[in-house]
């Protein structure tokens, strides 16, 4: 078991190699250059536009770029372009607002989606099996931002219900759970909006080809009740192909937070990528970026844990 993660770690490590390579190599090819953006050229000699680019290491060969970022990156010695700050502390002070939407978020797909799917599953082409299958089309017709928008309107600017901005009253300090959980409303149902539909298809196709396994038709035949039949047997082992669609969900959910978080105007991870890519601050970018990848990877190995905790018959080697 234990060579088994080591290997699962060892595996991980090119793919975020890969990744960083491939960011370092998007924010390279971006058109824009962060000096003119540090300063108005208009007003820089030419020696002076070479010398600022110096300081912050844009007149280094990319390759030496690279290694440096990286290795600032390990050392928690990277700064931003702009305000000089450690971009590892500025991925910790923004860490609690992602995670506390994107959890949320999660929670809510997860106790909707669920049961939305074994109640479809149960009763293929009823009503709920139709609403499911109708909501799968109107999220692919819906984006995100426009829900955001009209949840906006609806209960922040016309009915006063929910804030529409900011992660805490104005005035408050630190995340005390009560007062945020108002300004998380909104974001969490934008956030689980794109989840559920997914989450509830993917349950309830599980669950059709569980009931129809033997073991299933067996329990019936013991004369077990139907709801016992259900959670017992049915709704565990439909749950081995759902735990890794959560897996496969990890990355959507945390784009879903980027673009909450900048609507919404919450001070967390996604909102610095956007402002940093728009200010064409690369370290930043490449920190906040490494840092999801790092997020993927670990949802990943915790999803292969579940597969075992899920179904005792699963063992890994």
């Amino acid at each position: 078991m234990t060579s088994y993660w080591i290997g699962r770690i060892l595996q991980a490590i090119p793919l975020w190699i890969g990744a960083s390579i491939l960011v370092f190599v998007v924010l390279q090819l971006a058109p824009g250059d962060p000096a003119t953006i540090l300063a108005d050229p208009s007003f820089l000699t030419d020696q002076q536009l070479v010398d600022l680019r110096e300081s912050i290491g844009l007149n280094d060969p990319l390759p030496v770029q690279y290694v440096k970022m990286m290795s600032g990156i390990f050392t928690g010695e990277l700064r931003s372009f702009r305000t000089q700050e450690s971009t590892m502390s500025m991925i910790l002070d923004a860490m609690p607002t992602t995670f506390s939407v994107a959890f949320v978020g999660m929670v809510v797909a997860v106790l909707v989606g669920l049961p939305l799917g074994v109640a479809a599953g149960r009763r293929p082409g009823s009503f709920i099996d139709r609403v499911l299958s109708a909501g799968i089309v109107t999220v692919i017709s819906l984006p995100a931002f426009v829900l955001a928008i009209l949840l906006i309107r609806l209960f922040a600017v016309e009915l006063s219900l929910l804030p529409a901005s900011g992660i805490r009253p104005n005035g408050a300090t630190g995340y005390n759970p009560i007062e945020m959980m108002p300004h998380l409303v909104l974001p969490a149902v934008v956030t689980s909006f794109p989840l559920i539909p997914i989450l509830a298809r993917y349950t309830r196709d599980a669950v059709q080809d569980t009931l129809a396994e033997d073991f299933v038709r067996t329990a019936y035949a013991k004369g077990l009740a139907e709801r016992a039949v259900l959670m017992r047997h049915v709704v565990r082992n439909a749950l081995v192909p759902v735990v890794s669609v959560v897996g496969i969900l990890t990355p959507l959910l945390l784009g879903g937070t980027v673009i909450v978080e900048w609507i919404f105007e919450l001070p967390g991870i996604g909102r610095i990528t956007v402002q940093a890519a728009l200010q064409r601050d690369y370290p930043v970018v490449m920190s906040t970026v490494l840092f999801s990848a790092v997020l993927v990877i670990a949802a990943n190995l915790i999803v292969d844990f579940l597969y075992g905790v899920v179904d005792p018959r699963i063992r890994l080697r």
